[in-house]
């Protein structure tokens, strides 16, 4: 849920005296009027841009006067248009660009969605999905065009709400456990938020930069959250065969254990591959036993005990049930895990449902937990879709990204699947 942004004293500081050094530069003011409202205006392969008011114009100031520089014009449903201006030109104060910018000569696809049948949800020509999420808010894309990226943020309607110039570094999204999605880099990482004027919530931005070894010193170990409980999840071991999930109370400094859990045929390969230097043999892949708020209690899907497990509020086992969607029997008796489970758990927060993950010859298929019997059942089969990138799940929709046309660029899919 996006909130207030309240800056401290110093940030304030630091921010008046970065504007201060900047108004003392030399610089030229371009601006000008487009027709068009919401049109971006960057600086080619820089995050640094500005957008058209009501009324279609802008104002961009520029402080490098040594050397060329494009602006990338774009609107969507706009054709994209690049103004070069050269070092002599920059260093009058001020030039006036204006154009009419030409609408495309097609229009985006319309959304209609048919039970379980995928349908494009977001893609237009010239423009390829690199990576989205989802949250409450509603869904937030990288895209590429051209030379520049883009973030584009869409209501659950797939309505365009705002379109923001990145720079080309930053290609994925990553959801941390309150629901506050990132935009995030090689190198660097940041908060993807909104400023709010009374009920009001304006168009997306970027807040709370920090590098991306910061990031994971402070994100990586978050496991899930709700109004009392806060999780965290420790791998031990060689290989990461053992999991540890710790609890913290609010307002207690004091961590409890939750559950511990270990695959012990994992333990003991990997204490043989190393005790013993076995050649050829693959390590077993990290314990994949996910933990999910749901309202203010947890669910735990234990995979290496078989089970899901619920706690509540205060952390408490309060029940569990046995589970074994994930596995197939064989003729000696042992349970081993399904070669086709994709070792992916879905979770619908709109809906409260969770889904496993399934793959056969490529081909995704969706199964729909239920948690008071610990089976799934099949609720979707993307035939003809091979190799589907990153499935999500929200508000009974099915979202995945997938290569579309003649040249390949990958657009926004969905299909209903409740």
């Amino acid at each position: 849920m996006a909130h207030k942004r309240y800056f401290p004293i110093l940030l304030f500081a630091t921010c008046l005296t970065l504007s201060l050094k900047a108004n003392a530069q030399q610089k030229t003011v371009v601006y000008g009027n487009l027709g068009v409202e919401n049109a971006n205006i960057s600086i080619n392969n820089t995050p640094y841009g500005t957008s058209t008011n009501a009324k279609g114009w802008y104002t961009l100031p520029l402080y490098n006067r040594a050397k060329t520089v494009q602006l990338y014009y774009s609107c969507i449903g706009y054709q994209d248009t690049i103004v070069s201006l050269t070092p002599k030109q920059l260093q009058h104060d001020s030039i006036n660009i204006s154009f009419k910018m030409r609408p495309r000569d097609y229009a985006l696809n319309e959304v209609t969605v048919s039970e379980n049948v995928p349908e494009i949800a977001y893609h237009e020509k010239m423009i390829s999905l690199m990576a989205y999420e989802i949250n409450e808010m509603g869904l937030y894309m990288i895209v590429y065009r051209k030379s520049s990226n883009a973030l584009v943020h869409l209501s659950l309607e797939m309505d365009t709400l705002s379109v923001l110039p990145i720079a080309r570094k930053y290609e994925r999204l990553y959801k941390d456990v309150f629901g506050q999605i990132h935009l995030m880099s090689y190198d660097s990482t940041y908060q993807i938020g909104h400023r709010r004027i009374g009920d009001t919530f304006m168009d997306a931005e970027l807040f709370y930069g920090m590098t991306l070894q910061e990031f994971y010193r402070i994100m990586g170990n978050n496991a899930a959250a709700t109004d009392s409980i806060f999780v965290i999840a420790t791998y031990d071991g060689r290989f990461a065969q053992e999991l540890y999930y710790h609890y913290f109370k609010k307002g207690a400094p004091d961590a409890h254990l939750l559950e511990y859990t270990f695959d012990q045929e994992g333990v003991d390969l990997t204490e043989n591959i190393i005790k013993f230097g076995v050649g050829g043999l693959i390590p077993p892949p990290p314990i994949y036993d996910p933990i999910f708020a749901a309202g203010d209690s947890l669910v735990l899907f234990n995979f290496e005990a078989d089970k899901i497990e619920f706690f509540d509020k205060n952390a408490q086992l309060i029940g569990e049930t046995p589970m074994k969607f994930h596995r197939y029997q064989k003729w000696d008796g042992k349970w081993p895990m399904k070669s086709n489970w994709y070792r992916m758990v879905l979770e619908d927060v709109a809906k409260k449902q969770f889904y496993a993950v399934f793959e056969d010859e490529s081909v995704l298929t969706l199964k729909k937990i239920n948690l008071k019997t610990g089976e799934a059942k099949d609720v979707a089969t993307l035939s003809g879709f091979q190799f589907v990138l990153l499935p999500r799940v929200h508000d009974g929709f099915l979202y995945f990204m997938y290569h579309t046309g003649i040249t390949h660029s990958k657009a926004l899919y969905r299909m209903r699947i409740e």
